[in-house]
């Protein structure tokens, strides 16, 4: 296996994290005319180059990894992140050929000879004149190696003057952009700088990156060729986009006439306008000399217009909402939003002209959308306000500054496409367990799990790994041990235990006693749960939850810790709207304990637990606590940011809690880092005043959430995420969602680094109801489709914009399942 491989394979760093690298390359040692020895040595002939940080702040290393040509390239992913080998090569600091710590006076600079990219630098060790060239494989691409060289003047810049480089600016990197020329300024003889070779103009690249917006380029010669004032664009969208500005069709945003003249003005913000054209994947400027307004309107709800700064044409007026889905670029200074009309689906983007501009703009959308949606003024306490904004500030993980950073996934695709393997796919529409042909009966039982309904649930066991799907009044049970989706058996015609003529369809499965039992929770008798025995294939016990004579309708219930179902303990934990409390059966009256009854308005809706048993509980307002203990008072209590959380989980160790919403997952990381209780959980003590754990927003960028809505309606929806945690103690490394038809699933690490592009696709033909990680195997997993079952590798997933084509007009087009 060559070096790339090996390097994306790397669980952990080797002491320090790498951000960033060129994979392939050779290290030459270029003397001094005036040296003795020999002009050129090549060093290494197969060589990875990195950078990483070290343990001193603003430094940091270039570093050159040994490769290994013996390795064998026939090695597949799964075989290779197995191999203990891979783990230990970047655990083994003799396998760093060389590292220099970045420095200006390195004189790091690129140029082109004879067609090839070189990194040189000087030699600060070796003899006078000496230089090291790094000649980069010509696969590598030009983007990679100009973010290497934009991350080496950056680290220059933080060496140099000792702060961040966050929001550095090209003009302020131009002192650290080196002539090749300047590498033999000491030299004797300074015409041994060969002619033939070019220093590459990188301040132009930096200037071209920084004013990047999103996908397209803001300069001259594209304006020149473009007509801002026009109604229509030279592309094919055109006739659309004129359709909509036209007005020629209804908004669902639409605003009453009354409010329009009624409305009270707020404040105004000079911008750029463009809109996203799917067909170049570019947003193309739309009206360039535009102002965004601000109103309020009536009863909590807002507005905002774009309006021509000339002659005061509209261009756009749409209501603050959640079809919106606004999202926030600091880096380009744009604001990036939705617009949905009876027939189309339009992603907007709002560049604004500086700093102060965008942030105020952002400040006061911020609030007002805050207001809208909790239907309340904006937190006048400083302590929740100060929360309130740090989040919507850091939330945006597709943040390009940190693009390419890290490297790629441990499974990166290769260049075959992973499709998942036929035997592990199950379509109820069509049976294909043709090794189970002989066995009439285990078809018959199939066929009877197919049925008319549709699939709503998932569970899969710990301790069997066996996938539990639930379909109407049925539960189908498939076996997953030997890499594959094979149909074990179904539990249908489930009822009441004690009146056979009840039926019961799930709503919430919850596995307990190393699989052997299930609780169930009705869609239409959600104040009882039942106990399936697996075993015996029935419902055997109906339980109805009282305390003090009085029903206690349960809202969410897990086991008592995060793999609790390894442990025979019938008990576990649940949550009413107002209440805190264990499930036992072994208590005859009313089969509750522990419990604890709140007298302010919790609202509880989620609960989850961790390895310690310490609980995360979330409020239908979307306020999440943190416990340390059942029945005690939360240690912390994280705001609400107005939307419902639908779902909730915690890792194991009870540092991350990842949260479901409508239209996005929030995941927190609750470990406290500075003060007092450094290094303890928010679950075990209480976060200081302004030191509470910003959010992490996860959503889809807003251009592919309108083509998703377009063609599938604007009710679409997160499932429940999961994390890929094995019972093993693995940390996680990937989450897995789905939203209609598209499967998800986010680069954990990429996450927690802000890295652009950290979340992947898979598309199917219908919805994916829910996916969840089967536990001896944290790279695979399994997804309830509305009437497929199937089995699946992190590897399979691809980036959007490689293999999802929004310009695409039929779904078929691009389906590549």
């Amino acid at each position: 296996m060559n070096i790339v491989k090996r390097f994306l394979a790397k669980k952990q760093p080797v002491i320090l994290d790498e951000l960033i690298i060129i994979p392939s390359g050779q290290l030459y040692l270029v003397r001094s005319p005036s040296s003795p020895k020999s002009e050129n040595e090549c060093l290494y002939n197969d060589a990875a180059l990195t950078i990483r940080n070290t343990i001193h702040q603003y430094n940091y290393e270039l570093v050159l990894w040994k490769g290994n040509e013996s390795d064998s390239d026939s090695l597949n992913d799964e075989e290779d992140e197995n191999s203990e080998a891979q783990d230990e090569f970047f655990e083994n600091e003799s396998n760093v050929l060389k590292s220099f710590v970045i420095d200006q006076n390195l004189k790091v600079c690129l140029f082109e000879r004879y067609g090839e990219k070189i990194i040189s630098w000087k030699d600060m060790e070796g003899d006078f004149g000496d230089m090291f060239e790094y000649r980069i494989n010509k696969s590598v691409p030009n983007d990679t190696i100009e973010q290497f060289m934009t991350c080496i003047y950056k680290y220059e810049y933080e060496k140099k003057y000792e702060k961040s480089s966050e929001f550095v600016t090209a003009k302020e990197l131009q002192e650290f952009i080196v002539e090749r020329s300047e590498l033999f300024d000491s030299c004797l003889d300074s015409a041994y700088t060969p002619s033939s070779s070019s220093t590459i103009n990188m301040l132009q690249l930096l200037n071209k990156n920084e004013n990047k917006v999103e996908y397209g380029e803001d300069n001259d010669s594209f304006y020149e060729n473009s007509n801002s004032d026009s109604d229509s664009d030279s592309n094919s969208e055109g006739e659309d986009y004129a359709k909509f500005e036209d007005a020629a069709e209804t908004l669902y945003s639409d605003i009453s006439n009354d409010d329009l003249k009624q409305r009270i003005p707020l404040d105004d913000f000079p911008c750029k306008s463009y809109i996203y054209d799917p067909i170049s994947e570019e947003f193309k400027p739309k009206h360039l000399n535009v102002s965004v307004f601000l109103y309020e309107l009536s009863n909590w709800t807002y507005c905002m217009e774009v309006k021509d700064r000339v002659n005061g044409a509209n261009y756009l007026v749409a209501a603050l909402s959640n079809q919106m889905d606004p999202a926030f670029r600091f880096e380009q200074l744009a604001f990036i939003f939705n617009v949905f009309t009876s027939n189309n689906a339009f992603t907007w983007l709002l560049k604004f002209q500086d700093k102060d501009t965008y942030e105020k703009f952002q400040s006061i959308f911020m609030k007002l959308h805050w207001q809208y949606k909790n239907q309340q003024l904006w937190p006048t306490n400083a302590t929740d306000e100060h929360y309130l904004v740090n989040t919507f500030e850091d939330m945006d993980i597709d943040d390009p500054h940190f693009e390419n950073n890290l490297p790629e996934d441990t499974d990166s695709s290769t260049d075959s496409d992973s499709e998942e393997e036929v035997a592990g796919t199950s379509n109820l529409r069509e049976t294909k367990y043709k090794a189970r042909v002989d066995f009439e009966e285990s078809e018959d039982e199939e066929t009877r799990f197919v049925g008319s309904s549709k699939n709503t649930g998932l569970v899969l066991g710990l301790k069997t790994d066996n996938a539990f799907i639930s379909r109407g009044d049925k539960i189908g049970i498939f076996r997953t041990d030997d890499g594959t989706l094979q149909f074990s058996t179904t539990i249908d015609k489930l009822t009441f235990s004690k009146n056979g003529s009840k039926p019961i369809v799930p709503s919430k499965m919850l596995l307990l006693e190393n699989d052997k039992t299930m609780i169930i929770q009705d869609n239409k008798n959600r104040d009882k749960l039942h106990k399936l025995d697996l075993e015996y294939g029935k419902i055997v016990e109906d339980w109805e939850l009282r305390k003090n004579d009085k029903d206690i309708p349960i809202e969410s219930f897990t086991t008592n810790t995060k793999f609790g179902d390894l442990m025979n303990d019938p008990t576990f934990v649940g949550v009413s709207s107002q209440s805190m409390f264990k499930v036992d059966p072994r208590i005859q009256n009313g089969f509750v304990s522990n419990d604890k009854t709140y007298k302010t308005k919790t609202n509880f809706k989620q609960v989850s637990t961790t390895g310690k048993g310490y609980l995360a509980v979330a409020s239908k307002n979307g306020e999440i606590r943190l416990y340390d203990q059942l029945g005690k008072n939360a240690k912390t209590l994280l705001p609400a940011l107005g939307d419902e959380i639908r779902g909730l989980t915690t890792s194991n160790d009870g540092r991350y809690v990842l949260a479901t919403c409508k239209t996005y997952l929030l995941l927190i990381d609750v470990l406290i880092q500075s003060g007092k209780y450094e290094n303890k959980l928010g679950f075990e003590r209480s976060f200081g005043i302004d030191a509470k754990p910003m959010p992490k927003k996860l959503q889809l960028k807003p251009e592919h959430i309108a083509y998703i809505k377009k063609k599938h309606g604007l009710d679409v929806k997160f499932s429940v995420a999961k994390f890929n945690e094995t019972s093993r103690g693995d940390e996680p490394t990937y989450i897995v969602s789905s939203v209609g038809p598209f499967a998800i699933t986010w680069n954990f690490r990429k996450v927690l680094n802000n890295v652009r592009d950290s979340y992947k696709i898979r598309v199917y033909q219908d919805d994916v109801i829910m996916g969840e990680f089967i536990n001896k195997n944290n790279k695979k997993m399994v997804l309830t489709l509305s009437d497929d079952i199937t089995m699946t590798s992190t590897s399979s997933f691809r980036h959007l914009n490689t293999n999802f084509q929004l310009s695409k007009q039929l779904f078929e087009f691009f389906l590549f399942c």
